[in-house]
């Protein structure tokens, strides 16, 4: 068995706009999270159909059903009053963000967090905002490429779907004047990361440095 938990966020600064000209500080947040987390355990479509197909239409169809896959795995949580130095933690155990039979060779974590005032969309209309991003035709045709040269496939189209998800999940919560809090972007492998299926780090700051995150593995 093999367990990744999340055990604390800190936030710095929760992005609420000042209001009172900074009398009384910053307001609460809303804020929401989004996971992705890729293995080689990941399920998804044979993807010799897409590798074998010249046909654009195809190609689109497939990544569309890849793409709802993704998005259907994802953790989503929204937490209430979050101030700035806002510290989460979650329980004396963590919570359990993704779990497989079996100790992966491969483990990819994408986080992100934003503050949100606004009702979040459904799977079904994130998908088709991922579906009609001017760069998806493009993302599309290096896909191809990338996958047909991977050692393994599935994994890399798992990873490479869930960036351009969080690219495009981006620019929608940036559209919708949603502000972005954090997004923390991770690659482990088992031989160097965590040999005997345990590794647990504490403070480690996003791209933003705008947020901390504590994470533990444990496989057995």
């Amino acid at each position: 068995m093999f367990f990744f938990r999340i055990n604390k966020v800190k936030i710095f600064d929760n992005r609420e706009k000042k209001k009172f000209l900074g009398i009384f500080g910053r307001d609460l947040a809303q804020v929401k999270f989004l996971s992705f987390v890729s293995t080689e355990f990941s399920a998804f479509p044979d993807l010799s159909d897409f590798l074998n197909t010249n046909n654009a239409e195809e190609k689109k169809a497939i990544i569309k059903k890849e793409v709802e896959n993704v998005i259907a795995s994802r953790i989503f949580t929204e937490i209430q009053n979050v101030k700035d130095n806002h510290v989460m933690t979650f329980g004396d155990t963590g919570f359990v963000l993704y779990q497989s039979a079996e100790i992966p060779v491969f483990f990819d974590w994408q986080f992100i967090a934003f503050e949100s005032d606004e009702r979040i969309r459904d799977t079904g209309r994130m998908v088709e905002d991922i579906l009609n991003d001017n760069e998806f035709d493009k993302f599309t045709n290096n896909l191809g490429t990338l996958v047909a040269a991977a050692a393994n496939p599935a994994f890399s189209a798992s990873v490479e779907i869930t960036k351009f998800a969080l690219k495009v999940i981006s620019k929608i919560t940036q559209a919708n004047k949603d502000e972005m809090i954090g997004i923390l972007m991770m690659s482990l492998n088992r031989v160097e990361h965590y040999p005997h299926g345990e590794r647990k780090k504490d403070d480690v700051p996003d791209l933003t440095n705008n947020m901390f995150i504590d994470y533990s593995l444990f496989g057995f």
